[in-house]
């Protein structure tokens, strides 16, 4: 069987935003920490200079994670299945959380459960990206073998055709398209994807099956006929 994951840049590049947004707060906590740092004493210094030292850690793991989603959108082809480890971007924003849950409890003598929530949460996130991103490959793979194929589209929502099920696959510079009998349809976006000519190679591949299966099935009715 020919598997490939079917990832877009675009939506690479939208994971990316949305942990940005969740980095935004880090530069209000560096001020918090600056200020604490410049004009407290004992614990709330500490306290500050810890928030300095965990929002440094965010912004730096922020920035080489865009240079990282810049060099991957940049080629033209990636590893089919690439290797997932831990995301030090969650894991940063995680502790950055745990900080800010501290000093609101310093503070306040209340103890911040939404902060904390969220704090797990992310280092939650953070430890299983690995997993999850396995998953989530797996849930995008475009599957080719003798029998059919499978094609990822909206979460929860493949479709699986047997080569009797297939009306047409068209394989062109830009898209690829697959069409079942009903009029069910997927496209993909081949000037988006990671692996275009991973995804090419399958396609062709998935055409010489349909062609040899119906071929076969135009032989077994002119058999047919021909008893008759």
């Amino acid at each position: 069987m020919i598997a490939v994951p079917v990832r877009y840049r675009r939506a690479h590049r939208g994971l990316f935003i949305q942990k940005l947004q969740h980095a935004i707060p880090s530069i209000v906590v560096l001020g918090d920490g600056i200020d604490h740092v410049s004009h407290a004493a004992g614990l709330d210094w500490w306290l500050g200079a810890v928030e300095v030292g965990v929002s440094v850690v965010v912004i730096g793991t922020v920035i080489r994670g865009f240079r990282a989603l810049r060099r991957q959108t940049a080629k033209s082809d990636h590893d089919v299945h690439p290797h997932h480890g831990v995301d030090w971007i969650d894991i940063s924003l995680g502790a950055m959380l745990s900080v800010e849950a501290y000093a609101k409890y310093h503070a306040t003598a209340h103890v911040p459960r939404p902060t904390i929530l969220l704090a797990v949460t992310m280092f939650a996130i953070g430890m299983l990206h690995g997993r999850l991103a396995s998953w989530g490959d797996r849930r995008r793979e475009l599957r080719v073998d003798a029998e059919g194929l499978t094609v990822p589209g909206k979460p929860f929502n493949r479709m699986t055709l047997t080569w009797a099920e297939v009306a047409s696959i068209e394989v062109g510079e830009r898209s690829a398209v697959i069409i079942a009998n009903d009029g069910r349809l997927r496209r993909i976006d081949l000037t988006d994807v990671f692996q275009p000519q991973a995804i090419r190679d399958a396609l062709m591949q998935a055409r010489t099956f349909f062609d040899d299966a119906v071929n076969a099935a135009n032989a077994s009715i002119e058999s047919t006929a021909h008893d008759a």
